[in-house]
């Protein structure tokens, strides 16, 4: 539901960004949130971007999250990732780029706790809106293989695909 929330809010932002500004993001930093990491059991991540350049840009992504269920055991999944960004088209409303990415995380699973991992290809949008010249809004399509044990391997664009996320930066 939550992701969902996301989704709709980045979509309502997509309607309304002729309002908005491309900057600039040379040599600044970045600190914010995505929601991508892992298969069955997707993580929102603490993220950190950094563009060295105009045109290049890095990415780091840390996730955590400890739930308890009723009746259950405490569980835990944890996932670290990184993308590589290269801008594409930068526009008066937003800047486009492609890139790539690697991911490792760990979920829950009836017999313990299994790593997974993923690699992908991306494409995503970044804009800002006018009064807002530091918060950006990132909405990425990844294309890419996702690998975890009890599920097997998956490959394509699906639901999972689609990651939304925003960064301040200093």
């Amino acid at each position: 539901m939550k992701t969902r929330f996301v989704y709709f809010v980045t979509v309502l932002c997509l309607l309304i960004a002729p309002n908005a500004m491309a900057k600039d993001l040379s040599e600044r930093i970045g600190a914010g949130f995505n929601s991508q990491i892992g298969l069955s059991n997707r993580l929102d991540a603490a993220s950190v971007r950094y563009w060295i350049n105009r045109d290049m840009g890095v990415q780091g992504d840390l996730a955590f999250l400890n739930f308890a269920p009723y009746h259950g055991s405490n569980q835990t999944s944890f996932g670290v990732g990184g993308k590589f960004l290269y801008n594409v088209i930068e526009e008066t409303n937003m800047n486009l780029y492609a890139g790539g990415g690697a991911d490792v995380f760990t979920e829950p699973a009836p017999a313990g706790t299994e790593t997974g991992f993923s690699f992908c290809g991306l494409s995503g949008i970044e804009f800002f809106f006018q009064g807002l010249p530091n918060l950006g809004f990132n909405l990425e399509l990844d294309l890419g293989v996702k690998y975890l044990n009890q599920y097997g391997t998956a490959f394509g664009v699906e639901a999972d695909s689609v990651n939304a996320g925003f960064h301040y930066y200093f």
